[in-house]
């Protein structure tokens, strides 16, 4: 993929309720980054470019989860909007064939 990655609806829903859940739990971008670095090699702005809208891989995800004690079944419905956030937005030439 070349180019920076810009997110389709659904990622930037998902980096909206990952910093909500951030924010919730009274925890900093530095404290979740800490937590990510000890894990998986994560710091804060690595957590400030997923609340921007960059895709944390699974394991990110499940260990930022896991941090704001997200309820499994919560987890669930997360984990499917990071699945959907990761299909192409459409591009105008698909729209313009489209109608839209």
């Amino acid at each position: 993929m070349k180019g920076p990655f810009k997110p389709n609806a659904d990622g930037l829903v998902l980096a909206r309720q990952l910093r909500q859940l951030r924010e919730n739990t009274g925890l900093t971008q530095e404290q979740v980054g800490e937590q990510l670095g000890e894990q998986l090699g994560g710091s804060a702005s690595k957590v400030h470019r997923i609340e921007q809208g960059q895709l944390p891989w699974p394991d990110e995800l499940g260990t930022m989860l896991d941090l704001y004690k997200v309820s499994d079944s919560k987890q669930a419905v997360l984990r499917d909007t990071w699945d959907r956030a990761w299909q192409p937005r459409p591009t105008r030439a698909k729209q313009e064939g489209t109608g839209w």
